[in-house]
């Protein structure tokens, strides 16, 4: 026999129970949603696994937000499966977890995928990895523990020094500035001046030509055309583009042949 008192908590576990069921229900139906962030510039995906070996690093230029970002990507290595001057494109987006998945075709005839968690200011993913299905380009396995990373543009001042084995030491300074936007193989390049302070090799300030910035990696060259003297400067540089490692420098022309490295930082 039911009695008021079973009826009445009858009626309010039942209430109870609808309740809940149409919370859970209103929560799966309205998925969190992340802000869009802009993913816009100059990046590099690396990875020192073995199974990347045949394409350990890949750069160029990321379009967009993380809701919907386009790409055109290069190999970084002339020895690599495919050559830097054969650009593929990528296409992808964010999911509401931060998960960010990049696809792209034409990778020697096979699909390439990267994949991380996007950062929340857009410039780097953490949990990285990248892979090549089909194709000459081929992973035996995906390549975890990846590197993916935007590089802040080369521009402004900078001032430091080269020097070469036999202890000389020159002071440079580098008036620089990185093109807004890639060429269509997905590399920057660098415009600007350079001096070289009480050098006779050089009429400071020389124009900076053959340039290149692609990933962390640069290259300029300074040319005098009446002293027909030049120097071509390779390098890495930092994530936030504020000092620039001259990893060999060359000199040609009437003060040469010498060589060294060096270091720029802006000032």
């Amino acid at each position: 026999m039911f009695s008021p008192k079973r009826l009445s908590c009858t009626l309010f576990c039942t209430t109870l129970l609808l309740s809940a069921s149409t919370l859970l229900t209103g929560c799966s139906n309205n998925a969190v949603t992340l802000p869009a962030v802009s993913v816009t510039g100059n990046w590099q995906i690396a990875s020192s696994a073995a199974s990347a070996s045949r394409l350990p690093s890949i750069s160029g230029e990321l379009t967009g937000t993380s809701a919907a970002m386009t790409g055109i990507l290069h190999s970084d290595s002339a020895s690599s499966c495919i050559a830097p001057t054969s650009p593929f494109d990528v296409a992808g987006s964010t999911d509401s977890t931060g998960l960010t998945t990049l696809t792209g075709n034409g990778v020697a005839g096979g699909t390439l995928t990267i994949t991380g968690t996007l950062a929340a200011n857009g410039k780097s993913f953490s949990k990285a990895s990248y892979n090549v299905a089909g194709g000459t380009c081929a992973f035996a396995a995906v390549a975890t523990g990846a590197t993916a990373q935007s590089y802040t543009p080369i521009s402004g001042n900078y001032a430091g020094n080269f020097s070469d084995a036999g202890g000389q030491v020159i002071a440079v300074t580098a008036a620089l500035s990185q093109s807004p936007s890639s060429d269509a193989n997905g590399n920057f390049t660098l415009s600007g001046t350079g001096s070289f302070p009480s050098n006779p090799c050089f009429n400071s300030p020389v124009t900076v030509s053959s340039t290149q910035v692609t990933g962390g990696s640069f290259t300029f060259t300074y040319s005098d055309p009446t002293t027909q003297n030049g120097v071509v400067s390779n390098g890495t540089f930092s994530t936030d583009g504020t000092m620039l490692t001259v990893t060999n420098w060359i000199l040609s022309g009437p003060c040469g042949p010498d060589s060294g490295t060096g270091l720029l930082t802006k000032q």
